[in-house]
C-alpha cells in the first residue's frame, strides 16, 4: 500500500507543479485529460498527459489512476508513461514507454493468475505506446487510438489496444 500511496502522490505534484506554471505563454494547447479504455491501464484509466516543454509537440509524459470490480475481485492500475509527439496542426504520431503498477484483490483467492492461494498480487509491468492522437493546437477534443505492447516476466502481449478520448488544453 505505501507504493500506491507514493505513486498517488508523484502523480499529484506532476499535475499541480504544471498548474502552477500555467501562466506562462505558450504555443498551443499542451496539457490534455482523458479517458483510455484498455492500454496502459490495462481496462481503463483516467490520465492527465502534458508536454515537457511549451510545445504542443515533442518530449512529455502521462499519469493515470484505473479501477475495476468484477465479481468481487477489484483491480487498481497506476500507468506512467514517457511519450514523444511528431506531427503538426493537431495531428501527431505518438510513441512512448513506460510503466503500470497493478494491485488486484481477488474475492476468496480465486483470482486470474490461476492460483487459489494469491489472495491480493502487486507487481510492475513495462509498456509502450504507438499510434495516433488528434489534439487541437487551441484545446478541445482530444482523440488517441493504437496498440500498448506490453511485457511482463516472460509474458509479451505486442497489440493491446488502446483508445482515449478527453480534452486537450
Amino acid at each position: 500500500m505505501k507504493i500506491s500511496l507514493t505513486i498517488a502522490m508523484i502523480s499529484l505534484s506532476m499535475f499541480f507543479s504544471r498548474i502552477s506554471f500555467g501562466q506562462e505563454e505558450k504555443d498551443g494547447s499542451n496539457h490534455g485529460v482523458f479517458v483510455e479504455f484498455f492500454g496502459n491501464g490495462l481496462f481503463y484509466s483516467v490520465n492527465y498527459d502534458t508536454r515537457f516543454s511549451k510545445k504542443v509537440d515533442g518530449l512529455g509524459g502521462k499519469v493515470g489512476f484505473g479501477y475495476i470490480g468484477i465479481d468481487g475481485d477489484h483491480y487498481s492500475t497506476f500507468p506512467f508513461l514517457v511519450n514523444y509527439l511528431r506531427g503538426k496542426e493537431g495531428h501527431y504520431f505518438e510513441m512512448g514507454v513506460g510503466a503500470n503498477y497493478l494491485v488486484a484483490d481477488y474475492k476468496n483467492g480465486s483470482g486470474v493468475i490461476g492460483s487459489p492461494e494469491i489472495a491480493k498480487w502487486e507487481g510492475w509491468s513495462g509498456n509502450m505506446s504507438l499510434g495516433y492522437r488528434y489534439q487541437p493546437v487551441d484545446g478541445g477534443l482530444l482523440f488517441r487510438a493504437g496498440i500498448t505492447p506490453m511485457f511482463r516476466k516472460g509474458e509479451f502481449r505486442p497489440f493491446w489496444p488502446q483508445i482515449s478520448v478527453g480534452y486537450a488544453f
